[in-house]
């Protein structure tokens, strides 16, 4: 077994923002003494250090050193409304005044429970929990529970956290894939447990392939778990009609079908995925964009599978966390939710992430440099190939090098982009039209280095 590399596709440092990134150089060197390789989740390291950063506000970041930073990665997508945003930090700062940190229910939570139903078609039952992972864990046990049936079916290259079944097939080596009619499972940790090892991997957009697989395991499949749009490999929607599919297979091989939506809750639509495609799953789980970026996730669905987690009727399934509905979390989302909920916040998302995708699309044909450029709802990401992608064989041969040079520019331009070739990019509603303009100088400044190095 090989493990996905943390660090592939990152690039280093240019060398005169090294000798500026003092400060950073000795946080990174003080963490490293204690953490193994000075950061806490492996997707911040980046050779030769990550930048530490003091403060956040809108669309901006500042770094120990006191140098602003234009922000397009938005707390994984999650911080819709900017950083800082002051109606949801108040409520936040007016929770932890009153003491209301954790192991306790809150009227805010209550409140965001009530919003929730408002703004999600065919709601069912909530509940919280902290992480999408979390979420993610806890829909697979409704489900197992619900079918007496072990494994699960995911897409390939989809990410859905670090749950020992899901963690298979992440952003997999070209030689790790397997036929494309029947994609492989290659694992994407070491020490996963042997529930890994039964997943089945299906070919997304290919829905053929995809009925084929899902017949053959359907005995003993619990669930199928599916992001909407493939937005951890970039931005790679779903066609109706394999949603359509999946949805009336499911149901006909009496599978659960759950989507992952911890990205696109919100951002597509103030419904989210489900409102877009007109397709209600069984189960949906949702992330910190609830909360604009507070720690906070939740499980949504059927209330017949919530049900076996109903404490007061003796459900089966057991849903305990001293910080579910955390009251930091849940006020943050009480004070979020009604800022998405009239389509506003989207429109503006669509429009200011429409002026990249296409400022993106004119430097590709002005420098002759291939790029497809995908996304809606604040998410833009550049693919350097000529052919449309549909799934993630199509996204991983999208060139790295390439992809490197953009991010390397857009650093020395004091920009965030995801430092991983196959990420997704994200804007909040605090970006302005010139802090779009500053993004595409930047990327035309990479466009011509590309058209450089190819002549």
């Amino acid at each position: 077994m090989r493990a996905r590399a943390a660090g592939r596709g990152q690039t280093a440092l240019p060398g005169d923002q090294e000798k500026r990134l003092s400060t950073s150089q000795s946080l990174y060197e003080r963490a490293s003494r204690h953490v193994p390789g000075g950061v806490h989740s492996n997707t911040r390291f980046q050779a030769p250090h990550p930048v530490y950063f003091h403060r956040a506000e809108g669309a901006y970041l500042w770094d120990v050193e006191g140098d602003r930073y234009l922000d397009c990665t938005m707390g994984n997508a999650s911080v819709m409304l900017g950083h800082a945003c002051p109606d949801v930090d108040a409520a936040v700062a007016d929770a932890v005044s009153r003491g209301l940190t954790t192991g306790v229910e809150t009227e805010a939570a209550v409140t965001a429970v009530e919003l929730l139903s408002g703004m999600i078609p065919d709601f069912g039952r909530v509940r919280f929990a902290n992480t999408g992972t979390e979420a993610l864990m806890h829909a697979l046990r409704i489900a197992r529970h619900h079918t007496g049936r072990e494994r699960v079916a995911k897409a390939e290259g989809a990410y859905h956290g670090w749950f020992d079944p899901l963690w298979v097939s992440n952003w997999p080596a070209p030689d790790q894939v397997g036929p494309a009619d029947r994609p492989a499972a290659p694992p994407s940790s070491a020490g996963l447990s042997r529930s890994a090892q039964g997943t089945v991997v299906l070919p997304f957009n290919d829905a053929a392939a995809t009925e084929r697989l899902l017949r053959e395991h359907a005995s003993d499949l619990a669930a199928v778990v599916v992001e909407p749009v493939l937005i951890d490999i970039g931005y790679i929607p779903a066609t109706g009609e394999y949603l359509r599919l999946l949805r009336d297979l499911t149901a006909e091989l009496g599978i659960v079908l759950i989507f992952d939506e911890l990205l696109t809750g919100f951002r597509l639509a103030p419904g989210g995925a489900r409102q877009v495609y007109g397709i209600t799953p069984d189960l949906t789980t949702y992330g910190k964009a609830i909360s604009n970026g507070y720690p906070l996730a939740a499980v949504e669905g059927r209330a017949d599978l919530l049900a076996a987690t109903d404490p007061s009727s003796g459900g089966p399934v057991g849903w305990v966390g001293t910080y579910n509905g955390h009251g930091s979390a849940v006020a943050a989302a009480a004070a979020t939710l009604p800022l998405l909920a009239d389509g506003s916040a989207q429109a503006r998302l669509d429009r200011l992430g429409g002026l990249v995708r296409d400022g993106f699309a004119e430097l590709s044909r002005a420098y002759g440099i291939p790029a497809v450029v995908a996304g809606a709802g604040g998410h833009f990401q550049p693919y350097f190939l000529s052919e449309p992608v549909t799934g993630y064989r199509t996204a991983m041969v999208s060139d790295a090098a390439r992809y490197a040079i953009l991010h390397r520019v857009a650093r020395e331009h004091r920009i965030l982009l995801p430092a991983k070739p196959l990420l997704h990019a994200a804007l909040s509603t605090a970006h302005t039209e010139a802090d779009v303009a500053v993004l595409l100088k930047a990327a035309e400044e990479a466009f011509a280095e590309m058209r450089r190095r190819t002549t």
